[in-house]
C-alpha cells in the first residue's frame, strides 16, 4: 500500500511540476488528495475497521481515481492562466469549466462503488463504502479547498 501509494504521489508530483514548473504547485495538488486518505485513515480508525489487505487497497484505488479530478482542475487553471488571465479569473473559469464534470463523474463513480456495499461479503462491503465515501471527500477537497490553496499559496510570479 504504501508502495503503491508513494509512486502514485511521485506522479501527481511530476505531472504538476511539469504543467507549472513550480514546487509550491507540486504541494497544492496533492494536499487536496491526501485530505480524503486521512478522513477515511480517521474514520476506519474510529469504527474499528481494521487496516487489512482488502480494506487497504482502498487507499490507493481511491487516490487513483481521485487524483483524476485534481489533474482536470489545475489543466484548465493552466489553459486559462496561458491565455493571460488574472489568477482570480483564472481560478474561477476553471471552477466553473471543471467543477461540473468533477461532480458528475464523482457521483457516477460514487454510485459505481457503492453498488458493492450490497455485498455480503464484509470486505467487499467495506471497499464499496470507503472507496464512495474517500470520492466524496475528494471531491468537497477539489471544488473547495484546491481553489483556496491556489489562491492562497500561489503568486501571479509563479505563473
Amino acid at each position: 500500500m504504501v508502495k503503491g501509494l508513494s509512486i502514485a504521489f511521485l506522479i501527481v508530483a511530476l505531472i504538476a511540476g511539469l504543467m507549472f514548473r513550480s514546487v509550491t504547485m507540486v504541494f497544492i495538488s496533492l494536499i487536496p488528495n491526501f485530505i480524503p486518505l486521512l478522513l477515511i485513515a480517521g474514520i476506519m480508525g474510529w469504527t474499528g475497521i481494521d487496516l487489512k489487505l482488502s480494506t487497504s487497497i482502498i487507499f490507493t484505488i481511491a487516490f487513483g481515481i481521485a487524483v483524476d479530478d485534481t489533474i482536470h482542475f489545475i489543466s484548465k487553471l493552466r489553459l486559462q492562466l496561458a491565455k493571460g488571465r488574472s489568477l482570480p479569473y483564472a481560478v474561477k473559469r476553471s471552477f466553473i469549466g471543471a467543477g461540473k464534470a468533477i461532480i458528475i463523474t464523482s457521483i457516477i463513480l460514487c454510485g459505481g462503488f457503492i453498488t458493492l456495499s450490497l455485498s455480503s461479503f464484509l470486505g467487499t462491503f467495506y471497499i464499496g463504502v470507503l472507496i464512495s465515501l474517500t470520492l466524496l471527500f475528494a471531491v468537497l477537497a477539489d471544488l473547495f479547498v484546491l481553489p483556496w490553496l491556489v489562491l492562497s499559496f500561489l503568486t501571479t510570479k509563479e505563473k
